[in-house]
């Protein structure tokens, strides 16, 4: 059986703001068409992680690529492959969780 391609792979992925590290030495891979949750506690790096991938931030060390692509050589390829939008409250109350 073949091993479907990878859709995010991350190496030993390192953020710290100032002294605080969130993030030290994150791996995982997620093949494509696969379903894939990201969970944490509060503070977990979470956020971090997705900020990383979306190419909104810059690991300070570690690899991450979407799609093949590495998210800091090659951010404006990781952006034509992803789609990403946040959470507004400000639907939450019209909204379905269907609709969203």
């Amino acid at each position: 059986m073949e091993t479907p391609p990878l859709a995010i792979r991350v190496d030993g992925l390192r953020k710290s703001y100032g002294t605080l590290q969130v993030l030290d030495g994150v791996d995982f891979a997620v093949a494509s068409g696969s379903i894939f949750a990201l969970l944490g506690s509060n503070g977990a790096g979470k956020t971090t992680i997705v900020r990383i991938l979306a190419t909104l931030l810059k690991p300070d060390g570690g690899t991450a690529s979407i799609a093949g692509y590495d998210v800091v050589t090659e951010p404006e390829r990781v952006r034509e492959s992803i789609s990403l939008t946040g959470q507004f409250a400000a639907v939450d109350a019209i909204l379905t969780g269907r609709e969203t």
